[in-house]
């Protein structure tokens, strides 16, 4: 493994206290985990189907946790990066408007890559991309020979 800071190894700890284990898929539990058993199979759909929300399409639960996460860390984030920004003179307009200006643009870029980032990766770190075989899917960072159980 590389060498990471620690406020990066205190962050993937967290997540490993509290996301399944690697391998689990998320809507299977018990026997039917391990079965390939066609009404199993269709039992975890429906309950993965059952626990969806309409967005831009339908969300899996991670992926709407996901995808509000990405948007609030990734706003203030991006504010904070482009409030500097505000601090170069803009043709005469006013410090407080540069300010408010940069902070929306820098809120609205952030937001928007950590969603999608967010929504994609938390499925993985939560189960869901997981095949019948209990491989990741193909596609998945998991699937990288490079990073471990849990695509780091």
């Amino acid at each position: 493994m590389t060498n990471r800071p620690e406020f990066i190894e205190h962050a993937e700890d967290a997540v490993d206290r509290t996301a399944p284990h690697p391998g689990e898929r998320k809507y299977a539990t018990g026997a039917r985990a391990r079965s390939d058993d066609p009404g199993a199979l269709r039992a975890e759909q429906q309950d993965e189907a059952a626990q969806t929300w309409f967005g831009v399409g339908l969300l899996t639960d991670a992926q709407l946790r996901g995808t509000i996460l990405g948007t609030v860390v990734g706003g203030v984030v991006g504010a904070l990066v482009f409030l500097p920004l505000g601090l170069i003179s803009w043709g005469g307009l006013a410090l407080g408007w540069r300010l408010l200006i940069a902070a929306l643009c820098g809120a609205l870029a952030g937001s928007t890559g950590m969603a999608l980032y967010f929504g994609g990766r938390e499925p993985e770190i939560e189960g869901e991309t997981q095949d019948l075989d209990g491989r990741p899917s193909v596609g998945t960072t998991l699937r990288d020979p490079d990073t471990d159980e849990r695509g780091r």
